[in-house]
């Protein structure tokens, strides 16, 4: 019997402040099996510890491939997901591929509100606290 191939996802991050931009693009692979979820995939690495922490622990971040998947935010115990978690992750990344799935950083922004934009399709609020 043969063993399933792996798949490899190639992640990237923006930095979150100048000592941050050292390791930029903050480039990393994972291994993952086939049959892998998006959900089952991005509770990986956000196990592994690839996010960066902030000082004040609220980070918000948005999961992004060909569209935006989820919102990430240091202080929620998982992620909110703007598509199916329980899809395979092939249907919205393509592993291996030269676009990685990336983790756009939107400041301290409450996550709720990043979420409830990105999930109406209305613009995202102003990522350095300027309301608009």
């Amino acid at each position: 019997m043969a063993t399933a191939k792996p798949l490899f996802l190639s992640v990237k991050r923006d930095s979150v402040c100048a000592g941050d931009d050292v390791d930029a693009p903050h480039a990393r692979r994972f291994e993952f099996q086939s049959s892998v979820t998006l959900g089952d995939a991005l509770s990986a690495v956000i196990k592994a510890g690839y996010l960066a922490k902030i000082a004040g622990g609220k980070a918000t971040w948005i999961v992004e491939a060909d569209q935006p998947l989820a919102v990430v935010a240091e202080q929620w115990d998982s992620p909110e997901f703007l598509v199916d978690s329980s899809t395979r992750l092939t249907e919205y990344v393509s592993l291996g591929a030269s676009k990685p799935l990336f983790f756009r950083y939107w400041c301290q922004v409450d996550p709720a509100v990043v979420f409830e934009r990105l999930k109406a399709g209305r613009p995202l609020p102003d990522m350095f606290g300027r309301d608009e």
